[in-house]
């Protein structure tokens, strides 16, 4: 037991310390790991097919910023976008489709999303206050398609996100508080 305890925190030390978060702009490694912060106002559009009928579906969105999870430079900007909004319980399910805007071309992702309030009073170090934690994961393909330096890309993503409610009420213009994380690992 000792010897796979050993081997496990060997292995996870390797990847955290020899898979930068972003590389330089000459290329990226295979694992992303992007902080969408800040606050975005809600606008409506439209999101690439989501029901398999070969239309765009309806979606509210929000612009923020995109920042390197490792050394929090920013680098780009994210447009987050919901549909299927669905309440389960004290909670929300919906579909998830995020376009990650970077140096390097556009990456878009999608997935099913879990969305519940906080249980516990949250504040991240920079002072936003949360009242919501989202999540998603998956093992299938969540890129939808990528430009440039994506082009062609394949890969699973994970969300860990929190996100501060208090005064979106679903209108055109309200706000919602944004502190998520993306681990994209490209294959």
């Amino acid at each position: 037991m000792k010897t796979l305890l050993r081997m496990i925190s060997a292995v996870s030390l390797l990847c955290l310390t020899s898979a930068p978060a972003w590389a330089n702009e000459q290329g990226a490694g295979d694992l992303l790991v992007l902080n969408l912060v800040g606050t975005g106002e809600m606008y409506q559009s439209t999101v690439p097919d989501i029901d398999g009928d070969g239309m765009d579906d309806d979606a509210i969105c929000f612009d923020v910023q995109l920042m390197d999870a490792n050394n929090r430079r920013h680098i780009g900007s994210a447009t987050d976008c919901l549909s299927n909004i669905t309440p389960v319980g004290s909670g929300i399910a919906l579909v998830g489709t995020t376009f990650f805007h970077l140096p390097q071309g556009t990456l878009v992702t999608r997935g099913n999303t879990s969305v519940q309030p906080v249980v516990h009073n949250t504040v991240t170090p920079s002072g936003q206050t949360i009242t919501h934690v989202t999540g998603a994961a998956g093992t299938g393909n969540a890129i939808l398609w990528g430009s440039k330096r994506f082009a062609g890309a394949m890969g699973t993503v994970r969300l860990s996100g929190m996100v501060d409610l208090t005064r979106f009420a679903g209108n055109p213009g309200d706000p919602m508080g944004f502190d998520c994380l993306f681990v994209i690992h490209l294959y």
